[in-house]
């Protein structure tokens, strides 16, 4: 394969072929291995179709500025190779990037991912992930935008793709490099599976009774709900070819054909505003996205970065011409007499409503084992899915051409898969409740409140349970948080 650097430039934008983006992040230079993405201009952009590919203006928006949008979402720290990372609030042991959304054909027929989260339109469009086994995913943030920063795997029937993953400007390129756990695969007919987003946009700040997680990754819909057992990955990946972005590309368009559709879909129409992508469909003939250009660079990792947006311009007065007389204004007209109505009857008192008594909150070790329970239950149901899989493979095959001679042996590799997942998930919750536990029992002295790391073991209160209301504080990034007392369980 070969290696590709390309220098940063501001509002540059990832598509494409298949090559090695050599990107200074936000915190530390990374080279981003995007076996699926490329750089172009907007002219290369523009010779790839006629028509162009985007229309409008991507507006401009400072680092800080976008560093701080997000921190309503998660929480920023600093880490050892990347520099600054985010991690999402409230994040069950099993979520990961690019699970919550579903794919849009554009009008150059390459694919674009329409984020079922409120932050998806950063963290899922800009920079890389990575993956600690005591955090969990990490999102490293960089100045360049793809409209699919992740990579494809396939076979017939079969297609997958998981996020583009980070690593340091010396480590030698790969094509799809990512874990077996990492992949999302489903059906090829479902590819084109869309989805309304209910349960991700309106639960996703919302915490649960013993206020741990939110509900909104309890409840997939979509791409969500067609993704095949995880376990079934560690066979997949043999079972798949590594896709490159014309495969891809291809591989829409055929299931464009399959449902009757033209396999070129509407242009990006670039938004100023978050709030005008509204839930990202394409309308009109128009698919809005928010990819703004960001410029300036980044504070210094473990420093504080947030910042108030400049003040508007002052719009002044316009003169008026030497000799020129300002117009009259017109007269107002009289005001209208008010029509008579009928008294409103009074209506009777109602009963008094019950008084509201919040529930108490759960101590830091009640509310681990009440996400243990959870963890429970979720790696039992993908259990159950899993020999569901298993009794249909008797007679329907994992895909075209399978050997079934191969199947116990199949079988074998996904039940131990399955233990090694629960294994991974159980490891990532007990080092956060390690982790709350070192931050309730460290002692509180300015020296250590101000210089604290974010680093491993995480101290950042986000990645621990939820365990106050919902109106509680958002900890400023780069800033260690204060330990709680030892009544108070902390805030994630």
């Amino acid at each position: 394969m070969n290696r590709l650097l390309i220098p940063v430039i501001s509002g540059a934008v990832c598509v494409g072929a298949m090559i090695v983006c050599n990107t200074a992040s936000l915190g530390a230079r990374a080279t981003l291995i995007a076996s699926s993405a490329s750089v172009t201009t907007a002219a290369a952009e523009a010779a790839l179709d006629p028509l162009q590919q985007e229309r409008g203006s991507r507006g401009t928006t400072t680092v800080q500025q976008f560093m701080q949008s997000l921190t309503a979402f998660g929480v920023w720290m600093s880490h050892p190779q990347f520099g600054w990372v985010w991690q999402p609030h409230d994040v069950q042991p099993w979520w990961q990037p690019f699970s919550i959304g579903d794919w849009i054909v554009t009008q150059n027929g390459s694919p674009y991912w329409r984020s079922g989260l409120p932050f998806g339109w950063a963290t899922e469009h800009y920079g890389a992930w990575t993956y600690d086994d005591n955090k969990g995913w990490l999102w490293v943030p960089s100045n360049e935008w793809s409209a699919a920063p992740v990579s494809w795997r396939a076979r017939d029937g079969i297609v997958g793709w998981a996020p583009q993953m980070a690593t340091t400007a010396n480590t030698q390129s790969v094509a799809c490099p990512q874990p077996p756990w990492a992949w999302i695969f489903v059906a090829s007919n479902r590819l084109l599976t869309t989805s309304n987003f209910v349960a991700a946009e309106a639960e996703l700040t919302s915490r649960d009774a013993h206020g741990t997680w939110g509900a909104w990754a309890n409840q997939p819909e979509g791409l969500g709900a067609a993704r095949m057992p995880e376990p079934r990955n560690a066979n997949l990946i043999s079972a798949t070819s590594c896709l490159g972005a014309a495969d891809a590309t291809d591989m829409f368009a055929r299931a464009r054909i399959d449902r009757g559709l033209s396999t070129k879909g509407p242009p990006i129409t670039w938004v100023l505003r978050r709030s005008e992508m509204g839930s990202g469909r394409a309308t009109n003939g128009r698919l809005p996205v928010y990819a703004p250009v960001i410029t300036g660079n980044a504070p210094a990792v473990g420093g504080a970065f947030l910042s108030n947006p400049p003040a508007p311009r002052v719009q002044r007065a316009v003169l008026l011409a030497r000799g020129q007389t300002v117009p009259p204004l017109a007269p107002a007209a009289p005001a209208q007499p008010a029509d008579r109505r009928t008294p409103v009857q009074p209506l009777p008192p109602a009963l008094p409503a019950p008084a509201v008594v919040p529930a108490a909150p759960l101590s830091n070790y009640d509310a681990f084992t009440y996400q243990h329970e959870v963890l429970d239950e979720h790696n039992a149901s993908e259990r159950d899915a899993l020999q569901q899989q298993h009794a249909a493979d008797a007679t329907t095959p994992p895909y075209p051409g399978f050997d079934q001679s191969t199947l116990p042996a199949w079988k074998q590799r996904e039940m131990q898969e399955l233990q090694r997942m629960a294994a991974r998930q159980r490891k990532l919750l007990d080092a956060k409740q390690q982790a709350v536990d070192d931050a309730a029992n460290a002692p509180k002295t300015a020296a250590n409140e101000a210089t604290a790391p974010v680093t491993a073991p995480v101290t950042a209160p986000v990645t621990a349970p939820v365990t106050v209301p919902a109106t509680a504080p958002v900890t400023a990034p780069g800033i260690a948080p204060t330990p709680p007392p030892a009544t108070t369980p902390s805030a994630p």
